[in-house]
């Protein structure tokens, strides 16, 4: 057996021990299931795991639902990154920061979304006190085992949740970042446009990007048939909202897109004529994005939340009003659940600014400057024990560690690691 080979033997012989160790101690935690996945990025073990929550917390006679975790551990001396999930959390993922801070990881599908649902649906226990009360309930369990401090992560919607977690339980984690996360107050929200006109006028796009979409508008019959095709090669349905709809939220929707995922409207091709290379200009432009009908299955619980509690952007529909053939109430990025009756109050989302703007400590914003999200970015108190930044020419998803300088990364990483000592 050669030196090479015996380090290995050793190196398996110890990642399985481990893994035996964690998964005896997983084991005793009342209410999960526990199965093995693959370890990946260094990770001595990875799992799988359901655990059980209460549907409604006010009444646990409503029943359970099994909330879908994943593990991915290094050493019980290592602290815990909370990978927040805003939305369906398909396979195990390992978040930079994770990385960064040599820490262990449990990633966290969001209630009612993917597996993490219960078999019907109330909607009206979809709320961000019981979601943070569920992120509660998996920080007291799993701090039996890691107890070498904790910090909570999301983006977006994840970073929303995150912070929310935190206003509900202040001294749950020593630590949260929140990343591309906008905090809104009002049901529906235009001033996200406002932000995007003045990147295009940065940029000195602002008209041609405004006649790019009345034209698209002008030769929607011309235009319409590609995405019909385009939809049936997808395999994807739309009977939803139809053709029509779906291809008039598409145009209104290409100012926010262009700016949260890409670069701004100097990246479009003004010069088109011909109605396929106009779908296809747009097509890009949206990612591939349409409002079909497996987008509503995908995210409806978001659409509720969105209606009920968080509130969303809305596009300005005035602009092209003569050119629009919807009802201007549907077109909208956030659609209501057929049958399911929705409220909006601004409450908890007032309270959760005003928390994270007065009181909340130990948060770290980053936001992107580009972002259309950054108009309603949480600006702390200069008082706190707070760090926040926008980073200049980056979207919504260039928030990660690696875009920071050297010398705000470090002064991140310092910071949590005192949070975490006190």
């Amino acid at each position: 057996m050669t030196f090479k080979t015996i380090i290995l033997f050793l190196l398996m012989s110890s990642s399985l021990l481990a893994q035996s160790k964690i998964k005896e101690r997983l084991n005793k935690i009342e209410g999960i299931k526990v199965s093995e996945i693959y370890a990946k990025d260094g990770f001595s073990a990875c799992f799988k795991i359901l655990m059980k929550q209460p549907i409604s917390y006010a009444d646990t006679s409503q029943g359970f639902f099994y909330q879908k975790l994943f593990l991915s551990h290094k050493s019980v001396d290592k602290p815990m990154v909370m990978s927040i999930n805003g939305y369906v959390s398909s396979s195990n993922r390992i978040s930079d920061w994770t990385t960064v801070l040599d820490a262990n990881q449990i990633y966290i599908e969001h209630r009612y979304f993917g597996e993490s649902r219960p078999d019907t649906l109330d909607y009206k226990q979809l709320n961000i006190s019981n979601v943070a009360k569920d992120l509660h309930r998996i920080k007291e369990a799993f701090n039996e085992i890691y107890d070498k401090g904790w910090i909570s992560i999301g983006i977006s919607k994840g970073g929303l949740t995150a912070l929310s977690y935190r206003y509900f339980f202040p001294k749950d984690v020593d630590a949260t970042i929140a990343l591309s996360t906008s905090v809104k107050t009002s049901k529906c929200d235009s001033s996200f446009f406002h932000y995007t006109d003045s990147l295009n006028d940065i940029q000195g796009c602002k008209k041609e990007l405004e006649t790019f979409q009345a034209l698209l508008l002008k030769h929607k019959e011309e235009i319409i048939p590609h995405l019909e095709n385009y939809l049936k090669i997808a395999g994807r349905e739309y009977s939803h909202l139809g053709l029509t709809t779906i291809y008039e939220i598409a145009v209104l929707e290409i100012p926010f897109s262009i700016w949260q995922h890409g670069n701004g409207c100097k990246s479009l091709d003004y010069n088109l004529t011909d109605p396929k290379e106009l779908f296809e200009e747009m097509k890009s432009s949206l990612h591939g994005w349409f409002m079909t009908d497996e987008v509503f299955k995908r995210i409806n619980p978001y659409h509720y939340q969105a209606l009920t509690e968080l509130g969303h952007y809305c596009y300005p529909v005035t602009r092209f009003s003569k050119l629009l053939e919807t009802d201007f109430d549907k077109l909208t990025p956030v659609q209501p659940i057929s049958g399911i009756k929705t409220s909006y109050s601004n409450e908890s989302m007032a309270q959760v600014k005003a928390w994270a703007e007065s009181e909340g400590d130990q948060v770290i914003y980053i936001s992107g400057g580009n972002d259309p999200y950054s108009r309603r970015r949480i600006i702390p108190n200069s008082n706190l024990n707070t760090m926040s930044f926008l980073l200049k020419d980056r979207n919504h998803n260039e928030v990660y560690s690696s875009n920071l300088d050297n010398e705000t990364l470090k002064r991140i990483i310092e910071s949590i690691k005192e949070w975490m000592s006190k």
